[in-house]
């Protein structure tokens, strides 16, 4: 079990000045404290809650948990219990089961964690794939086993699954494209309009995002063809999530916090927490407010306000 390290000093301010982008200007921050105890069996973190603000020109933001791993991938919030969390990196799986505040090892271990997907409509079934990785779970990620399949390579990057058809599967596969399946990862085809970009992949209802780069890119027809939906003046594209409860609405993990939109990607609101680069996100399946991100020092951050205020 791995023990999940305080928030280190330099982490614990992330100072950074004002920014607007798409004409908003992003939330300002409202700071206060209280004192607050988290313990669990082998694992012990003590925690101090914070929403964060801009009070005279000072904006900082404290996460809430500092993850462990050598790397950072993939957040999935479970569909049966909102406040169990599974992340995912190149050792495996950790788990929280109070909200992302303390983590121990999950049931998956040295194994690469790139993805982490689940749909609202068959909660009990979890893929996992990354670099020659292409595992299942029908028990909610108790147990796993290897996914038979034709797959091009196993070197998997983009993972998505269409949260009306949870057997529609698309997949970013290093050398060989994006590829999807309609029989839940047996069986795979070629995308005939290939997305441009990094592999970064998240499903709507009848709609497929890709990033690359600054660009949004969305198919409304399966990934058979592709078009620019917006630029993020916030930079790259490094993580997609799409909220299940409400469809439209979108968040992008960049190199300075994330964003998010409202109306399928066609505009975006910068949310903080501003200088931080923003390597996995994930939105609950029952309240598309309540966000979780992890950044690329591992610290974890949630907020339960739609990025209004941040918790910690």
């Amino acid at each position: 079990m791995n023990r999940i390290a305080s928030p280190r000093p330099d982490q614990q301010a992330a100072v950074a000045d004002a920014q607007t982008g798409t004409g908003v200007q992003p939330p300002r921050w409202r700071r206060w404290m209280m004192p607050f105890g988290i313990v669990a069996v082998a694992l012990i973190a003590v925690a101090t809650w914070w929403v964060s603000a801009s009070v005279n020109g000072d904006a900082r933001t404290v996460p809430i948990a500092t993850l462990d791993t050598p790397d950072f991938h993939s957040l999935l919030v479970d569909p049966a219990n909102p406040d169990r969390i599974l992340f995912g990196s190149h050792a495996g799986i950790q788990e929280s089961t109070d909200g992302g505040f303390t983590w121990a090892d999950g049931t998956l271990r040295d194994t690469d964690a790139m993805q982490l997907t689940v749909s609202p409509n068959a909660p009990e079934t979890i893929y996992v794939t990354g670099h020659d990785v292409f595992q299942i779970s029908h028990d909610g990620g108790q147990t796993w086993q290897p996914q038979v399949h034709d797959l091009p390579g196993t070197d998997i990057h983009g993972f998505a699954q269409d949260p009306g058809d949870p057997r529609r599967l698309y997949a970013s596969v290093v050398g060989k494209g994006t590829v999807t399946s309609g029989d839940g990862g047996a069986t795979w085809q070629s995308l005939p309009d290939q997305p441009p970009g990094s592999g970064v992949l998240a499903a709507g209802l009848g709609v497929l995002y890709s990033g690359s780069g600054p660009d949004l890119m969305a198919s409304d027809d399966g990934g058979r063809t592709w078009q620019t939906r917006s630029i993020l003046s916030s930079g790259q594209v490094i993580s997609l999530a799409v909220s299940s409860s409400e469809p439209q609405t979108i968040y992008a993990g960049t190199p300075n916090g994330i964003a998010r939109s409202t109306d399928a990607g066609a505009t975006w609101t910068p949310l903080g927490p501003d200088g931080v680069p923003v390597l996995a996100v994930a939105v609950s399946p029952t309240d598309s407010a309540q966000v979780l991100i992890v950044s690329n020092e591992g610290a974890v951050y949630r907020t339960d306000d739609g990025g209004e205020t941040w918790r910690s």
